[in-house]
């Protein structure tokens, strides 16, 4: 019997989203305490594009969940991107949103990230049990 899979992809507009950032404290509404400390430590452009690729890497998460960001007890912050030394992206998750994802019937994730120039964009994969 084959592993049932669900995928989800999103992109953003990096210009856009530069906008995002700079009101008020939603960086830290959004972006878990990795991605922050991962995304600063970027020149200007790269930390942008490296935060628009994690915010397209959650809303491609509730995607692939059949959820949406904020519904069902799930939050951005929950959701997040570490790198392997190879610079991997690995998609890490609360104890909360693990129990939602066994509770669900999956078992693991892979995400995929990329950016240039205008966009960002990620895909979540969930697979089952």
């Amino acid at each position: 019997m084959s592993k049932k899979i669900q995928i989800g992809t999103d992109i953003v507009s990096v210009t856009r989203f530069a906008k995002s950032l700079a009101t008020g404290n939603f960086i830290e509404k959004i972006f878990h305490l990795k991605e922050i400390e991962y995304c600063d430590q970027k020149a200007l452009s790269g930390r942008i594009a490296s935060y628009a690729a994690r915010f397209a890497a959650k809303e491609a998460f509730s995607k692939a969940v059949g959820t949406g960001l904020f519904v069902q007890g799930i939050s951005p912050r929950q959701i997040w991107i570490e790198n392997e030394s190879s610079g991997r992206p690995v998609l890490c998750f609360s104890e909360n949103i693990s129990k939602f994802l066994i509770e669900k019937g999956f078992s693991s994730a892979d995400v995929s990230l990329s950016h240039h120039e205008e966009y960002a964009i990620a895909t979540v994969i969930l697979y089952s049990l």
